[in-house]
């Protein structure tokens, strides 16, 4: 998962355990000397003795002279204002959105105005670029420092890299081309428009921004997402895809390989469906003694000092009757 997501969880993980990535070191020790700022408390003195403390502990071979610039830069963007950290706990989606997205009417050409083929597939990916809105707007708001500031996010700019994972993101289907089949169906459709370098304008944001003007709107919450990895799968488990579930036993979104599956492929190889027992314990019908006996057992119900009692009345009875027929 894009550790944006849970910034706090994983600048946490880092301070205690060490660098998580060698690519990302830059990145990484910003977030431990942001961690130490904003969660530990550390005054910027502090923070500077304990950051080469940090790194004296877990970078090999450390050197302060060949660390010097880069612990600098961490160190001064952990302190300026508004530095913070962040976990994106769940992510909501109302009734008046998915109703829009829903409703909307995807042309495969404006000529004939016909309904495109990747109709389906162009909501889908609607649904995750408003995902990924929703999240900046959680994220800059948090960390603004303007208690009136209102982010309204209407561009995405990516080159082949983030389109790749928007595309899986979407849980859009291998066979589908991004670019060609679906953004450029959304462009014919205005919902978006193609600019430069990968950046693309989200009209259909500035839709959504005019609707919630209006008052009465039904802010329902549909949709929970908390699974950052399948976004594509909570809008086709919304709109009725018997393939796509939620584990019965954590809960996370999966998809089924039959119909049959209640349990996503974490979980179920260890969950015990049944566990035969070896043993149980019945109660003596004649003295109340509680008894241990074979689990396939289903004709004891007396202890044995009882049942030895119960075979001599037969016996009895069994003599009795049988000198009287005599």
């Amino acid at each position: 998962m894009d550790y944006k997501y849970t910034e706090l969880d994983y600048a946490k993980n880092i301070y205690e355990n060490g660098f998580q990535s060698e690519q990302h070191r830059p990145t990484e020790l910003r977030l431990v000397a942001t961690y130490m700022r904003r969660v530990l408390d550390y005054k910027p003195k502090k923070l500077r003795e304990e950051v080469y403390n940090w790194c004296e502990s877990h970078i090999v071979g450390y050197k302060r002279e060949l660390y010097y610039k880069r612990i600098n830069s961490a160190i001064n963007k952990a302190c300026q204002k508004g530095s913070m950290l962040v976990n994106v706990e769940s992510v909501d989606f109302y009734k008046y959105e998915m109703d829009y997205i829903n409703g909307l009417y995807i042309m495969g050409d404006i000529d004939d105005q016909e309904e495109s083929e990747y109709s389906y597939e162009c909501k889908k990916l609607l649904f995750t670029l408003l995902f990924k809105m929703k999240v900046n707007k959680f994220i800059t708001e948090t960390k603004s420092t303007d208690e009136d500031f209102e982010y309204k996010g209407k561009y995405f700019k990516g080159g082949q890299k983030k389109y790749t994972e928007l595309k899986k993101l979407a849980k859009l289907p291998e066979k589908v081309r991004i670019n060609e089949d679906i953004v450029n169906t959304l462009w014919i459709n205005g919902l978006v428009s193609p600019m430069f370098n990968g950046l693309v304008k989200l009209n259909f944001m500035e839709e959504i921004y005019e609707i919630e003007k209006n008052e009465g709107l039904d802010t329902t919450v549909v949709l929970q997402i908390k699974d950052y990895n399948c976004v594509g799968w909570y809008f086709d488990h919304y709109n009725q895809d018997k393939k796509i579930a939620f584990c019965k036993e954590c809960g996370k979104i999966f998809k089924r390989r039959s119909t049959n599956d209640v349990y996503c492929r974490d979980c179920v190889d260890n969950v015990k469906y049944y566990e035969p027992i070896e043993n149980k314990t019945i109660v003596c019908i004649d003295c109340g003694k509680e008894v241990e006996i074979d689990s396939k057992n289903t004709k004891t119900c007396r202890c044995e000092k009882c049942q030895q009692e119960e075979k001599r009345r037969i016996d009895r009875e069994y003599r009795r009757k049988k000198r009287l027929s005599n």
